[in-house]
């Protein structure tokens, strides 16, 4: 999968870059863009893949195992020996729980989870961003492609056959992933701000308002919100989550969900 994105980066660096003559500033910039939106892809698409999404911390399950009045209210994995915090499942490919599990993804070969998830969404959306640039920008040269009236001159080389073949499949694939990622990649960021993953589908306990629910994933501070670095991590530590309660006349409230009940914020286990 490493290689199959990194031939993707490739069949539209070449044409894009490396065989389309830039003679104006205009052309500069949009090459300058084109890199930027690649090393923000690139460096999503690493983070992803190399941080782990997160597991039941050693501690957390060792108290839960030793108080049999806690250990009655969690559930516990028969697959890992471990008791699997809120919101938490078993990814059968990886064989270990994964904290706030969304889905195991072969594209990233790792599980999405509470840790990585940020990088995830920064993936696909720097995805989109780029296939879309490269389509819009390009247009000019690649109706010059289409009817084949690129010919040679001081600034500007033949273009074999191979070259009109690269053109066109990077076109279409283009094409085919940004239509693609509206859908899927809207899909994960509305999951974002509604505090839901693909395994529980709809989940409006956890909905504490799209802010809250934005941190959660992306954290706190909102310099690093479209940055893929770690900044000061998502919000929360991906065993207690916070639900919304119906206050009745005083309006909804936001308390902390643990041991399969409600208490305060100052609750811990």
């Amino acid at each position: 999968m490493f290689g199959m994105v990194c031939g993707i980066v490739g069949i539209n660096y070449a044409p894009y870059v490396l065989w389309t003559p830039h003679t104006t500033w205009l052309s500069w910039i949009s090459v300058g863009i084109f890199h930027v939106l690649l090393l923000l892809l690139l460096t999503s698409y690493l983070h992803c893949v190399l941080i782990d999404p997160g597991t039941v911390p050693k501690a957390w399950n060792e108290r839960i195992a030793s108080d049999p009045r806690l250990a009655a209210q969690y559930r516990l994995c028969s697959k890992s020996g471990m008791y699997r915090p809120l919101r938490s499942h078993y990814c059968s490919v990886t064989q270990r729980v994964v904290l706030n599990m969304d889905h195991f993804c072969p594209w990233v070969i790792n599980t999405v989870g509470f840790y990585n998830r940020k990088f995830f969404v920064l993936f696909l959306i720097y995805t989109l961003a780029t296939c879309s640039w490269v389509l819009v920008t390009f247009i000019p040269t690649f109706m010059d492609v289409w009817t084949f009236t690129i010919k040679r001159s001081p600034s500007r080389r033949l273009w074999t056959p191979g070259m009109y073949v690269i053109t066109w499949m990077a076109m279409l694939m283009n094409t085919t992933l940004v239509l693609m990622l509206i859908c899927f990649g809207g899909f994960h960021v509305r999951m974002v701000l509604t505090n839901e993953t693909t395994i529980e589908g709809h989940s409006p306990d956890f909905d504490v308002g799209a802010r809250r629910n934005w941190e959660s994933v992306f954290g706190k501070d909102p310099r690093f919100w479209f940055l893929p670095v770690w900044g000061k991590g998502p919000d929360g530590d991906g065993v207690h989550w916070p639900i919304r309660q119906s206050g009745g006349e005083g309006g909804d409230s936001v308390q902390l969900l643990e041991n399969g009940s409600c208490g305060s914020d100052s609750d811990s286990v």
